[in-house]
């Protein structure tokens, strides 16, 4: 729980308001200082008189009592990361941008306490555990997809509506729901998106925006992780041919991950974890799982550890990523990722034979990647939704923004930050020459965030953030 949490506020980061419910959850019930509630909205707000569901929300109330002063709002990564979980509401009610604002979490639709889809999350662990090569983990991934639509379909769900679009008129309800004059926004991940997308609906009611590793809408599903993944996996790579210490320990580190990676097609490794868990890594699955653990902040420090155990039997490196992976599993919902990646991030164009050939490009990816392969190709089916191409974009803003993404990012390289500077006049962007996916040096950001909310006009001092400069 501990590390789902330390992953949660990396990507998070991390008395005037009206019409509250009766809190939706009772675990919320007892919790001092919080205010929660349900709101009704249209599954399709394009149909407000059809089917309804439910948005959760709950605001931790500052003891500043300062109605006038902008709330932070939360957007959570994933999609399809919960907020409205106990650890974080803690964590969130002990964190230093409550001294000067409140703070609104809420569970996107589709997730948690709002409303959420069946959540093939497990199943889909499942399906990466098995002793399946690609061809067939392509098989067993189909199969699940066709068995959660029916699930959805005889709950009356319809996923073609679970995305950012609809997602971010959830939030337009909410602002008004609430009642404040205008918000701050804070997105990790896919936050980003969705926040900058509300940026851009209701610009009048944001003073406001914080976007940590940002995530383009675009983008594509699969070839922006087969490049994402290639530039992080090489920066690793030479920064251990660089550092001396690491050099000597591991002197052919690219070989040697070659090297596992082509022993795993041939000798999948069983390995047992939280005692009594049976995972096989195949050669995709090592792929995946040294991609998983470069999201961690030593992941400079431990990708060479794990290549070297992937060569080998296994080891605490590879069990540790497997425990980090399965608590993951936990606090996503995956039917919600396919629903929104499908309608935002997926080209039905790509054929098998183009992405079979994009594949010559990285060298450093010579199996398919697991999970995010079979995801893609399968879920290409999960529903026929498509936002047009060239509607895959941001508009111009001048809301305050600050953009922060690290060097080492697997997922959300510093490009991406170029990449929504683009539209932002009033953008700041920040390049930290750290490992891992969110994450660095916490009390420093916090610190900056919360001097630049009191004044978004002014750039705080960022002396304390370890810039990379080019």
């Amino acid at each position: 729980m501990l590390r789902l949490l330390n992953l949660l506020a990396a990507c998070l980061l991390l008395a005037g308001v009206m019409g509250y419910s009766q809190p939706p959850a009772q675990w919320l019930q007892g919790m001092e200082g919080i205010a929660a509630g349900e709101l009704t909205v249209p599954e399709n707000h394009d149909e407000p008189g059809g089917r309804q569901i439910a948005i959760t929300y709950a605001v931790i109330q500052s003891p500043s009592g300062d109605s006038g002063v902008p709330p932070i709002v939360f957007f959570s990564g994933g999609p399809g990361g919960n907020s409205l979980v106990p650890g974080l509401v803690g964590f969130m009610q002990n964190h230093p941008f409550l001294q000067d604002r409140d703070i609104v979490l809420f569970d996107q639709r589709g997730i948690g306490l709002s409303s959420p889809l069946p959540d093939m999350s497990f199943a889909s662990f499942d399906v990466l555990a098995a002793n399946a090569n690609p061809e067939e983990e392509l098989g067993l991934t189909a199969a699940m997809i066709s068995e959660y639509q029916e699930k959805c379909k005889r709950a009356g769900i319809r996923p073609r509506f679970y995305n950012s679009l609809q997602s971010a008129r959830d939030v337009g309800r909410l602002f008004d729901h609430l009642g404040y004059e205008r918000y701050i926004l804070f997105g990790g991940s896919y936050g980003t998106r969705l926040a900058r997308i509300v940026q851009d609906m209701y610009p009048d009611r944001i003073a406001a925006s914080i976007l940590d590793s940002p995530a383009p809408l675009s983008g594509d599903f699969l070839l922006n992780r087969l490049d994402s993944y290639s530039l992080s996996l090489g920066r690793i790579l030479s920064y251990c041919r660089e550092k001396e210490a690491c050099n000597e320990q591991y002197p052919d580190l690219e070989a040697d991950y070659l090297a596992a990676i082509a022993k795993l097609e041939k000798e999948p490794l069983q390995v047992i974890f939280r005692d009594s868990l049976d995972f096989w890594v195949n050669a995709q699955d090592g792929v995946y799982l040294l991609r998983r653990l470069l999201y961690q902040d030593n992941a400079r420090e431990k990708a060479p550890e794990l290549i070297r155990e992937l060569q080998g039997e296994g080891g605490p490196v590879l069990r540790d990523v497997l425990d980090f992976e399965y608590e993951l599993t936990g606090g996503l919902n995956l039917s919600m990722l396919l629903s929104v990646e499908r309608f935002e991030n997926f080209n039905p164009g790509n054929t098998g034979e183009e992405l079979d050939a994009a594949y010559e490009a990285y060298p450093l990816i010579p199996v398919p990647l697991g999970f995010f392969d079979a995801f893609y190709r399968a879920g290409m089916d999960w529903h026929q939704a498509l936002l047009p191409m060239p509607e895959r974009k941001f508009e111009p803003s001048a809301v305050p923004t600050l953009l922060f993404v690290n060097r080492y990012d697997p997922v959300t390289p510093p490009a991406n930050g170029y990449l929504f500077l683009e539209d932002l006049s009033n953008g700041h962007l920040f390049i930290l020459d750290e490992g891992g996916h969110g994450g660095g040096n916490q009390e420093c950001k916090a610190s900056v965030i919360r001097n630049f909310m009191r004044d978004p006009h002014t750039l705080p001092d960022t002396s304390c953030l370890n810039l990379y400069e080019e």
